[in-house]
């Protein structure tokens, strides 16, 4: 692996050990939650990232991880069906007035 921004989706994380691992297309990488944004979000399942790679012995591990938004078909028609929702929910708020 080249010294490179890549990208991937968080494959499992154990929040009890604090580590993890991302699957790119290179392979599963680990990391481990100092790594991770300290935004006090828990990295989740499926959850995209963009990071940088070092070697660790004969393994990799991701380092300087950033959550990326998720663009996929599947985000966006959620995104759209909670928007919706959330419409709908105020317009009958308003008509029970």
């Amino acid at each position: 692996m080249k010294s490179e921004k890549y990208q991937g989706k968080v494959k499992q994380y154990n929040s009890d050990k604090g580590f993890g691992f991302i699957s790119c297309e290179e392979g599963d990488v680990f990391f481990h939650i100092s790594d991770f944004p300290a935004d006090g979000i828990e990295p989740k399942r499926h959850d995209r990232v963009k990071f940088n790679v070092i070697a660790n012995g004969d393994k990799y591990k991701a380092v300087k991880i950033e959550r990326v938004e998720d663009n996929s078909k599947q985000a966006r028609k959620s995104k759209v069906v909670a928007n919706n929702t959330s419409i709908t929910s105020s317009l009958l708020n308003s008509f029970r007035k």
